[in-house]
């Protein structure tokens, strides 16, 4: 599934780190001239690839985040690793796709869309790509492109009729908790504490100098409200079977042992609701688009020059020549050649 990093710049593959791994049976020579491929007959040039491989050769820190490898060349040679060339011109397929179904459509990005991809690609690649300004507004506008191709493809947001159908189908499911709890590791640890707090101690105090969840101990215990199953089944229990305000315990999961108290527990409207039952029936981001694009795999007509490798339509993938990885060998492929 696209993600934040996905069709950037060869994320799409998924294979993190698998460019650092592989081997190659001889090095591959590459000559990045005349066209890459051929995408329904109209040319992607190879310069391209080329222009993206410099930036990441400039930013070792932003080809680490891309490629899972701090290493762009084969093994004692000038010459790119050519799972990363291979990575590289497959995004470009990718990028040719959508952004010709962007013209085809007429769809014009919003200022919305640009201002989340601007924090996503902040946030994937952080500073290592603040020496490469043009090319990290490139990736902006690439991830804005790809927002706006998946909103078109999702439709509109679920109508009320559809949020109140969803919530008149079980109106308990959007019911809320409230609970607190203290984290030890021992029955004995959790049955001590159960003794002090009946004793009159600060449930807070605790929960901050005992529990063993830091995360929650640090705000005194308190893990907020949430719906059901949310949690694993030991703990479900306690809190949505449990009596309301009743220190319980120990409560033994997989993490420990509890000292519980729900603190409350209480129905919702339907408009208290909705935001939650909205969120729930959205789609996952990106669903749509990748969806598009495996079927825009299969049905465009690719044909990758034999110096890169060749396409594979079902992964969406140009497969490198002459590597080795995962037990697979494969050719060597053909001396380099202008075009």
């Amino acid at each position: 599934m696209l993600a934040a990093g996905a069709l950037l710049v060869g994320c799409s593959s998924g294979d993190g780190g698998k460019a650092a791994t592989a081997t190659t049976n001889a090095a591959v020579g590459f000559e990045f001239s005349g066209d890459a491929a051929t995408i329904d007959a109209k040319p992607l040039k190879a310069s391209i690839i080329a222009d993206t491989l410099a930036v990441f050769e400039a930013a070792p820190g932003a080809l680490e985040q891309a490629f899972g490898t701090a290493e762009l060349h084969q093994p004692g040679t000038d010459q790119p690793d050519p799972l990363i060339v291979a990575d590289v011109l497959s995004t470009e397929i990718s990028v040719r796709l959508i952004e010709d179904e962007l013209a085809r459509r007429g769809l014009t990005v919003s200022a919305d869309a640009k201002a989340l991809a601007t924090t996503q690609v902040d946030a994937f690649f952080g500073d290592s790509l603040d020496g490469q300004p043009a090319y990290k507004q490139v990736l902006a506008n690439r991830y804005a492109g790809y927002v706006t191709l998946d909103q078109a493809l999702t439709g509109p947001p679920p109508s009320d009729a559809a949020l109140r159908a969803e919530y008149d189908r079980g109106p308990t499911a959007f019911d809320l908790a409230c609970s607190k709890h203290i984290l030890v590791e021992t029955a004995e640890e959790a049955k001590a504490i159960v003794t002090e707090l009946a004793a009159g101690g600060d449930f807070a105090a605790l929960a901050k100098a005992r529990s063993i969840d830091t995360g929650s101990g640090a705000n005194g215990g308190d893990l907020g409200c949430s719906a059901r199953g949310v949690y694993v089944p030991e703990f479900e229990t306690a809190v949505w079977s449990g009596p309301v305000a009743v220190v319980q315990g120990p409560v033994q999961s997989q993490f420990g042992y509890h000292v519980i108290v729900v603190t409350d527990r209480r129905s919702r409207t339907f408009e208290q609701a909705r935001e939650d039952i909205a969120n729930a029936l959205a789609p996952e981001p990106f669903a749509a688009l990748q969806e598009w694009l495996t079927k825009q795999w299969a049905d465009t007509t690719v044909t990758v020059d034999p110096r890169y490798g060749t396409w594979d339509r079902d992964s969406g993938r140009v497969v490198p020549i002459g590597v080795e990885g995962d037990g697979v060998t494969v050719g060597s492929g053909p001396a380099p050649t202008s075009k």
